[in-house]
């Protein structure tokens, strides 16, 4: 699927409804914006449950048991202080 889409004044865009439906952002709701070799690209947040699996097998036994949620707030700060 590839529509066009017009930017507006304010740098604004409108995801079609179609597309939203097809990756699953809800209105209101958050998305994740990537710059990859001169493309943008728009995907729907890391649920907590994909977090859970990209981190498999990177812990080890014995470490200390944190829920991912907690996790996640601690380092999404993180994230936006490196990017700006």
């Amino acid at each position: 699927m590839e529509q066009e889409v017009i930017v507006d004044e304010k740098g604004r865009i409108l995801i079609p409804k179609e597309a939203r439906e097809k990756v699953g952002l809800q209105v209101g709701g958050k998305a994740r914006l990537k710059i990859e070799k001169e493309k943008l690209i728009i995907t729907p947040p890391v649920s907590p449950e994909e977090f859970i699996k990209e981190l498999e097998g990177c812990i080890k036994e014995g470490t200390p048991v944190i829920d991912p949620l907690d996790l996640k707030k601690m380092w999404e700060p993180k994230v936006k202080q490196a990017k700006n």
